[in-house]
């Protein structure tokens, strides 16, 4: 009772103001009016311009029926279909709301996609077809193929200043099991991942990668591989030593000047002290460039002997040496 007397009174001042009287409203009562109004002016606005008829481009989706296990598209059918329609706004809301699936053959050949479309469109009424893209596809089936292939991971990695990667990068599993159409896989060399990028590394790099997807060639085993490199800091390390000749004669001496060069080296930390008590570098000119030199001055090339610490050559002064050949 007392909900309908203050209905009344809303009312009353609404519509029957006194000279005296100020109607005064609240901002509920001015959003309520708003709405009305709204909504009022939104229903007239769709019951006329809904009626006209409109141009528009709708996007159907496209799938493929009675598939066989064993054969495959050499290239596979458009997703979807750009549809040029005309019709009532009211007709045409329907197919926004829930496009039809164009469903083709699971054949090769050539098939006119606009032929399918309007026979899918013909349960709504008012509505013509005016243009399909593409309106034409051409299929042709291939024997569907296996192979093993390696993965190929699909990296960016930056590591932190004085940290490098220790070792190869180890990945797990190191190969996959891919099967598509027979041209496409013979071809096929190796398996890429998914992009991944790890920058200020520095530490040890243990990862899931998921492996990359395709519409023409399925996965068989795996989604994903495993990867993981040991990651150590490094520090620098400098040693002289000798510059020899290799592959020489009994009877021939071959002298360098300088006969001593000077190395740098990065090793990792955890082994500098083993590195400290050895010789890790040795530096050779083969017999062979001797004798096609012609300027008497040689590159001697610098190698490590041994692979046990995982060294990283910097540098090594001077880059060429003069030679001379003694005569006894």
């Amino acid at each position: 009772m007392g909900k309908q007397n203050k209905l009344r009174s809303w009312f009353s001042r609404l519509f029957t103001p006194t000279e005296k009287e100020t109607v005064y409203l609240h901002k509920g009562e001015i959003l309520v009016i708003f709405l009305i109004g709204f909504f009022i002016a939104l229903s007239l606005w769709m019951l006329i311009n809904l009626g006209k008829e409109y141009s528009v481009t709708v996007e159907l989706p496209v799938s493929v029926t009675g598939q066989n296990d064993e054969l495959m598209f050499a290239e596979p059918p458009p997703e979807s279909v750009q549809v040029a329609v005309t019709g009532e706004g009211w007709n045409l809301i329907s197919i926004y709301r829930s496009p039809p699936e164009i469903k083709i053959p699971y054949e090769e050949g050539v098939l006119n996609l606009s032929d399918f479309v309007e026979d899918y469109l013909a349960g709504y009424s008012g509505i013509s077809v005016q243009k399909v893209e593409p309106s034409l596809i051409s299929l042709a089936l291939e024997q569907r193929a296996r192979k093993r292939v390696p993965v190929s991971p699909n990296l960016d990695i930056r590591f932190k200043a004085r940290f490098e990667q220790v070792g190869e990068l180890e990945v797990s599993p190191d190969s996959v099991t891919v099967s598509g159409p027979s041209s496409v896989i013979d071809t096929l060399q190796s398996w890429p991942t998914e992009f991944l990028r790890l920058h200020n590394v520095q530490s040890n790099i243990d990862r899931s990668i998921p492996l990359m997807e395709s519409d023409q060639i399925s996965l068989q085993d795996t989604s994903a591989v495993h990867i993981f490199a040991e990651v150590a800091e490094f520090t620098e390390g400098d040693i002289r030593i000798y510059v020899r000749t290799v592959d020489v004669p009994e009877d021939v001496e071959i002298r360098f000047n300088p006969s001593v060069i000077t190395v740098r080296y990065d090793v990792p930390i955890e082994f500098f002290s083993d590195v400290q008590d050895m010789v890790p570098y040795e530096a050779v000119v083969p017999y062979e460039e001797i004798l096609r030199d012609t300027t008497g001055v040689v590159r001697p090339e610098v190698r490590p002997v041994t692979d046990e610490f995982d060294l990283r050559l910097r540098s090594y002064q001077p880059r060429r040496v003069s030679w001379f050949r003694v005569i006894p």
